[in-house]
């Protein structure tokens, strides 16, 4: 392979020789310049001084005292030119953002020297053809629509005046913007090169800098670059090298050769120079299509595609090309396992940085501040983000998300959120676009020094901080100096987010070694022998964006602005010139369809394989996803399985409801009791059944306190009915323990949907007076009484004590003896029952595992109060608008009598307790799937 830059090198230096410093090479791109450096380092037989090397960037500043403004002040200076020359006081919220698209277009007046004034008058007359045809019909109308491109529809009579002076004012304030950015010595890029070519037009006494120019490696050249280019020649003070292969220059449909054909033609390369070309026989292609984005990286680890055969890669040798620059990170990492060093030319966006998720979080938190009581509180989602930040998170953060979610914090006070660990302003409101920007500075800030502090932090997070630190100060100089408008929170909010993803993050590396990373625009003018091109898709290569601008495509043609044809003529050039000299080429391409990817290869490969002398091998890498029924999962039972629980459940009690959980699913109980392995908590929202069932409890808890220990007369129950501020208060306050998980609230809010929960809340506890009512007189003996009783287990070795227990809803005490009530939430809830073994049975469908739980509270309430007559009741809650209520468990029809059955059913309940601690169990799944779509452990077995 011989690299253009190589040849480029070698013909300058046979050309000049040691006189060779006295030549300037400009290229269009950095890049460009330190490989031409190196081939020309490798051509000297001795130290010599080499040529100036520059970009035509740095050309044009050699030569003008005007330079490039920063964007967002020239869209603020263009806003006030507006609203003094249209008579709109336009706000900046609505200028700003169509404001960019107006400075784009005059950019692109400017680069290609166009008559602003014949442009504008053109699109000033169009616009009032518009208006002045309304009587056209839909048809004939979007005929016309068509015509003048996509600058959009005319709507209302009001707007369509409105934009009609615009229109007639846009060459007078091209102008008047142009003129005052000329006298300041600044302005956009377009109108810097403008004004160098217009002056060297105009007097041909201004000299350059060096005696002989060359140009290298240029392709589309705009209006002024061309004119530039024209008066260097026309002075001999040029030379021109232009890299192309020769089958797309020739061949007229081709439109990679577009602008090559006409450089050939009007700067013609020297004579005794012509580019080398590599063989095609030789080049080896091959296209790989792999089901994912990300999955692209790992074509680096197949040898097929990418074999590392030399221990030192020369910086030349191999490159990775990345048409999408979110692939940096997944490649960097897949290459380092193989390569070493690696050189990154392409910077890396800070919106993919996890600095710039902190400050799009803090700007949630900020539009998400209100006041609770009169405090300043926030919406518990962007606190609970931001606490668990990776900048951010600390054992102290992670303490203030436990208690947020542990008190179920909707809504938290900013007084609650104080850390020591954590920047002081963090969660204070800010009332200005100025203390925002400060707040944000002061942050990264802080968070700079404390990651300074730390030895083991990653020296990349404070650059990202050093980037956004950087950023926030110029952007908070740009709007100082440009604005006495009061700009509002929100737009900063956008110029901000809009400003920081413009913003890429360099990375510092040696660039002559090792494998060369880089994006599709980096590559111009460099030639590698292996070459790897990742997502070659469609819509990546050539890169769609739609064009915004307020010159109709048409006019853009006619005028010579480039559009998309000529955004796709130049990611042609790009990708052929590319593939040109390399021997080893791999085109990979993502064949996902999903969201927005379509999954097609780039037309391009469809060229390579259609209409091409190549033969490119076609590769389809796919993983095996084949849907496969889950193995069932089943742990054996150990003796420390065994230990773990009697250990545990000798000094604390093992609960009615766990009985529950192991005969639904003997995994699920080893999830929960052995393993330990805890639910993951979250803040609700909104009130959920279990949520519903628990404010039920604790308001009747409340309604009922001052009753217990008497008896319960009709009139108590209608009284307390009567008594609304009595139910509304017991409501808020179980609001308050519930909900807010917080037992100091005095006076809770209800607001949003719990005011309709409240409400259906009240309902209930109306309808349970008019049902208890029913069974009165009765005595309250206790209310959620928390009762206990311990049984006896054989194991293998020795017998062992457990405790069984919980906490009893309600007692009472009726004449026919003591009522154990338990309240159930719930529609298909089953109160009768005839044989013990419809407990057990695992595969019944409706187990009626609420009987279960009231009889093990009986047994428990018999073993240690020895009561002469228990009545196991369930309050069914939905049953309270049923026209015959009636709680009572039922044995083969009739009410049952605990008593009358206690010692058969702790014979079974002794049988259930032996097989749970047992060492030789098997905490298998269970067979209905219906339970697990609620289980929190529903991930773990895959369900």
């Amino acid at each position: 392979m011989n690299p253009f830059l190589k040849q480029v090198a070698s013909s300058l230096f046979e050309q000049y020789g040691n006189r060779i410093d006295q030549l300037s090479v400009v290229f269009p791109n950095r890049r460009s310049g330190v490989f031409f450096n190196a081939y020309l380092k490798e051509l000297a037989t001795q130290s010599i001084l080499g040529p100036e090397v520059i970009t035509i960037n740095e050309f044009v500043s050699q030569h003008t005292e005007m330079q490039i403004s920063d964007q967002i002040g020239l869209i603020l200076h263009l806003h006030q030119i507006y609203c003094t020359e249209t008579g709109h006081p336009e706000n900046l919220d609505e200028f700003f953002f169509w404001g960019e698209i107006l400075l784009n277009d005059f950019n692109d007046v400017d680069k290609y020297l166009l008559d602003a004034d014949d442009l504008f008058q053109n699109i000033s007359d169009l616009k009032e053809i518009e208006n002045q045809f309304d009587y056209l019909t839909e048809n004939q109308k979007q005929a016309i629509e068509r015509f003048w491109g996509n600058l959009g529809k005319a709507g209302e009579s009001v707007n369509r005046e409105k934009f009609l002076k615009i229109w007639n004012k846009l060459a007078i304030i091209y102008h008047r913007f142009r003129g005052e950015l000329i006298e300041q010595k600044a302005g956009y890029s377009g109108l810097v090169y403008r004004d160098l070519v217009e002056k060297l037009q105009n007097d041909e006494s201004i000299e350059f800098l060096s005696n002989q120019y060359i140009f290298v490696g240029f392709n589309a050249l705009n209006a002024c670059e061309n004119k530039l280019f024209r008066l260097l020649k026309a002075r001999k003070n040029a030379q021109f090298f232009w890299d192309y292969d020769e089958s797309f220059v020739n061949d007229t449909d081709n439109e990679a050769g577009l602008f090559m054909r006409r450089n050939l033609v009007e700067f013609p390369m020297p004579s005794e120079f012509s580019v080398n070309e590599q063989n095609t026989s030789e080049k080896e292609i091959n296209i790989v299509s792999v089901p994912g984005q990300v999955a692209q990286s790992q074509i680096i680890n197949h040898d097929a595609f990418l074999n590392k055969a030399e221990e030192k890669l020369n910086f030349d040798d191999t490159a990775l090309i990345l048409a999408d620059e979110n692939l940096l990170v997944p490649i960097v990492s897949a290459a380092g396992c193989k390569y070493d060093p690696i050189n990154i030319t392409m910077g890396y966006p800070l919106k993919n940085t996890p600095v710039y998720s902190l400050i799009t979080q803090l700007i949630e938190l900020q539009k998400n501040y209100r006041k609770l009581d009169g405090k300043p509180a926030i919406y518990h989602r962007p606190v609970l983000a931001l606490l668990n930040h990776q900048l951010i998170i600390n054992p102290e953060t992670r303490k203030k998300v436990s208690e947020i979610i542990e008190q179920n914090k909707i809504y938290v006070r900013t007084s609650d959120l104080a850390c020591e660990s954590l920047p002081k302003q963090l969660f204070t409101k800010q009332e200005s676009w100025s203390d925002f920007a400060n707040y944000l500075m002061e942050i990264t800030r802080e968070l700079a020094i404390q990651f300074s502090k730390d030895e083991e932090s990653p020296k990349l997070e404070n650059e990202y901080l050093f980037q956004v630190y950087t950023s926030l100060q110029r952007l908070t100089d740009t709007l100082n100096q440009y604005t006495t408008e009061t700009i509002s929170l929100s737009l900063f909010y956008r110029i901000l987010t809009q400003h920081l993803q413009r913003v890429s993050i360099p990375f510092e590396g040696e660039p002559l070694s090792g494998l060369q990373v880089m994006g599709v625009l980096e590559t111009r003018n460099l030639d590698f022998k292996n070459l790897v091109l990742f997502s070659a898709n469609e819509d990546k290569l050539p890169k769609t964006s739609a064009v915004h601008s307020f010159i109709p495509y048409n006019l853009r043609k006619a005028f010579g602005l480039p559009a998309y044809e000529e955004q796709d003529a130049m990611f042609a050039y790009y990708f052929y010139r590319l593939l040109n000299r390399a021997k080893h080429i791999t085109l990979v391409y993502d064949s996902s369809s999903d969201g927005l990817n379509t999954g097609e290869m780039s037309r391009y490969i469809y060229q390579l394989l259609y209409d091409s002398k190549l033969s490119p091998k076609f590769y389809h890498l796919d993983f095996d996803f084949k849907s496969s029924e889950s193995h069932p999962i089943s742990i054996q039972g150990t003796k420390q399985h065994q230990q773990t629980l009697l250990s545990h459940y000798s000094e604390r009690r093992l609960s009615p409801s766990a009985l529950n959980t192991y005969l639904d699913c003997k995994l699920k109980f080893y999830f929960r009791h052995i393993a330990r392995l805890k639910e993951t908590d979250e803040v609700l929202e909104d009130v959920d059944p279990r949520l519903f069932g628990n404010l039920f409890h604790f308001a009747v808890e409340l309604l009922y306190t001052d009753l217990v220990g008497k008896t319960v007369s009709r009139e108590n129950l209608e009284s307390l009915a009567a008594n609304k501020n009595k139910l509304w208060k017991v409501i808020h306050a179980a609001f308050g323990r519930e909900y807010y998980k917080d037992k100091s609230l005095k006076d809770v809010k209800i607001t949003g949907k719990n005011i309709l929960i409240a409400e259906n809340l009240l309902t209930y506890i109306e309808k349970m007076l008019e049902e208890d009512i029913r069974f009165t007189p009765f005595k309250i003996l206790d209310l959620e009484g928390d009762f206990e009783a311990d049984f006896s287990i054989q194991t293998e070795d020795a017998e062992h004590t457990i405790k069984l227990g919980g906490i009893i809803d309600r007692l009472d005490k009726t004449s026919a003896g003591t009522r154990i009530i338990d309240y159930k939430t719930g529609q298909s809830l089953v109160l009768k029952f005839r044989d013990y073994t419809e407990f057990y049975d695992r595969k019944r469908h409706n187990r009626p595992k609420e009987i279960l739980q009231t009889l093990v509270y009986s047994e428990i309430y018999r073993k240690s109060k020895n009561a002469p007559s228990i009545y196991p009741t369930i309050y069914k809650i939905d049953d309270f608008f049923n026209s015959e209520f009636a709680p009572q468990v039922l044995k083969n029809g009739s009410i049952l009598e605990y008593n009358s059955i206690h010692e058969s059913f702790t014979e079974s309940l002794n049988e259930l307790l032996q097989e749970i601690f047992s060492s030789s169990n098997v905490y298998d799944q269970t067979e209905e799937k219906r339970k697990c779509e609620h289980c929190p452990y529903n991930l773990i077995c895959r369900r």
